[in-house]
């Protein structure tokens, strides 16, 4: 009985796996418009966003790993003043615009008006803003 529990289990955790992988989407074109921008008109936030300056590689590997979360995510907890902005197409044919945070956080809006929030927390661009996100006293690295 128990064997039979511990296979029942394998195999439904395989087709999640499954089911979960194939319906990955990977970037097939990628333009990048604009790096290092902000909508802040204060002198010291201009330079600061200047700083941000993800290579097209960082963009792709991002949307190729970034997940959905809520949208508070990218307006309070992992703000940042500093963003990226484009137009890609996935392998699947679904193509739109996006802005990139400089937290990792970023919103994507299909060609059609629905979009989506993402996030993606390792990535190896520069943030001048690190360490200044999170919800408490202590700022998340």
């Amino acid at each position: 009985m128990v064997i039979w529990r511990r296979s029942v289990r394998i195999l439904i955790l395989a087709a999640f796996a499954i089911s979960f992988d194939s319906h990955a989407r990977t970037v097939s074109k990628l333009e990048v418009k604009g790096v290092g921008l902000t909508d802040e008109s204060d002198e010291s936030t201009i330079e600061l966003c200047k700083q941000f300056k993800p290579t097209r590689r960082q963009i792709i590997n991002f949307f190729n790993k970034a997940y959905t979360v809520e949208a508070y995510i990218s307006t309070t907890e992992r703000y940042s003043p500093c963003y990226a902005f484009g137009t890609l197409e996935f392998d699947d044919g679904h193509f739109g615009k996006w802005t990139i945070l400089s937290s990792g956080a970023a919103s994507f809006v299909f060609n059609r008006g629905d979009g989506v929030t993402l996030l993606y927390k390792f990535n190896k661009w520069n943030d001048p803003t690190a360490c200044s996100y999170g919800l408490g006293d202590k700022g998340e690295c």
